[in-house]
């Protein structure tokens, strides 16, 4: 064997989907005076799948980025098309009765058909594939958990999930590491700061403007419009939407109480090539364990392993990414000769009630949040239902809408509030 630099090389600073997006459009950053019919604040998937749904009704839309298109989460995430929610369907279940869960199961799949249909409508080159997840454990009280779960998504959600343990699980995965596992054929994998770019164009072909490197800096509302003010000018609408998330501030401030910006970290190995690839995760699932403090993996289009963690504290520094690649090597020990090549992070916003919301704050601001990691579908989903509501159409669910935002206790001490859950659930993880 060829003897390798192990561990941390010099590493790449950049995501590996910046790394390994295709050549961005250049955009202007935005001057003067415009007006339209709806401004949204964010260039992510949510804000970029309103302006698309807006357009497609005939509605005027301009987006406005602080940063570049995809930039936060939508471009920095793990690129897992997955179907549900945070809560798992018995949960909702539970909470809203079988009927509705059922129904909310149903919108989630529809959400992950959206983004398919967008990629293949609009040529757009992000890698999909339909490999599906796998949820594991290594924890003896997560096998009748993880069976129940089994049995209660294909008898009462019409799944097609299995049960794995022994050599079953070997088939899915190379790692004497976990015990148990689920496999669902429901998800797909892609690279989402490509599938961000092609959404944006998507909007653009239909009439969207997207102005990037720029900040908005207030919103002023009377009672015919609301105009949104940057650095270097304004635009005045008729409705506003926020699509900020975990990046949300004192902007709109009420949103920005009900939002906790939780921070996620990835390493990405150097290429590994195709053969030891494809035989440490077989049949390309993306892969999670149950875990309070999330972490996820999955191979990459060009043939690395990507490994996340969820749930770290904001002020990500070398000490995280290297237990991440710690993690890493625990489940996949034949990873120790080959070193790390790119490590990045960023927020994912995390509401009161672990579930997305979309609304419209007192301000008459409208926004979509509160994906707790789903959001590489959801978020694409609730852009479409923004864009219903405002154009007065009727919507599949009003749950989404029903959910009033609650602002976190001591929302405005975060750092706190984050620090202590990562203590907290870091904690309860070791223990198991």
């Amino acid at each position: 064997m060829v003897k390798r630099k192990r561990g941390f090389g010099q590493m790449n600073t950049l995501s590996l989907w910046a790394a390994t997006a295709n050549p961005p459009k250049a955009r202007q950053s935005f001057e003067g005076e415009y007006d339209t019919d709806v401004v949204i604040i964010g260039a992510g998937f949510t804000g970029l799948s309103a302006a698309y749904h807006l357009q497609k009704k005939g509605l005027r839309t301009i987006v406005v980025e602080q940063e570049t298109v995809g930039w936060g989460a939508s471009g920095r995430n793990g690129g897992m098309i997955l179907p549900g929610y945070k809560p798992t369907m018995d949960e909702l279940a539970k909470k809203y009765g079988v009927d509705e869960a059922k129904q909310l199961n149903e919108i989630a799949l529809d959400g992950m058909e959206l983004v398919k249909e967008i990629v293949t409508t609009h040529h757009i080159e992000c890698s999909l594939d339909y490999g599906g997840y796998l949820l594991l454990s290594n924890k003896k009280r997560f096998k009748s958990l993880l069976k129940d779960e089994h049995e209660s998504l294909n008898s009462q959600f019409g799944s097609d999930t299995r049960y794995l343990e022994g050599d079953e699980l070997k088939q899915e995965i190379s790692s004497s590491f976990f015990s148990y596992g689920l496999v669902d054929p429901h998800g797909y994998s892609f690279h989402p700061l490509n599938y961000s770019l092609g959404l944006a164009d998507a909007a653009e072909s239909l009439g969207a403007r997207i102005f990037e490197k720029t900040k908005a800096v207030a919103i002023q509302r009377t009672p015919q419009n609301v105009t949104v003010l940057t650095e270097k000018g304004r635009v005045t609408a008729k409705e506003v939407i926020a699509a900020t998330d975990g990046y949300s501030s004192h902007l709109t401030k009420e949103l920005d109480r009900a939002v906790i910006p939780i921070a996620s970290y990835q390493v990405a190995t150097e290429c590994l090539g195709e053969e030891l690839a494809e035989s440490l995760i077989l049949n390309n699932r993306m892969v999670f364990d149950t875990s309070n403090l999330i972490n996820y993996f999955r191979r990459s289009p060009d043939g690395r392993i990507v490994y996340g963690g969820s749930g770290i504290r904001h002020n990500g520094c070398e000490k995280y990414y290297r237990e991440l690649h710690q993690m890493m090597l625990s489940v996949f020990p034949q990873l120790t000769p080959y070193k790390v090549e790119y490590t990045w992070g960023g927020l994912i916003g995390v509401t009161m009630d672990m579930f997305p919301m979309i609304g419209r704050m007192k301000d008459g601001v409208y926004y979509a949040t509160g994906y707790c990691g789903h959001g590489a579908s959801l978020a694409t989903l609730m852009g479409q239902l923004l864009a219903q509501w405002i154009a007065g159409e009727e919507r599949v669910s009003r749950r989404f809408e029903s959910l009033p935002l609650k602002a976190f206790p001591f929302s405005s001490q975060k750092s706190m509030l984050i620090n202590l859950a990562n203590c907290y659930y870091r904690l309860m993880d070791a223990i198991g």
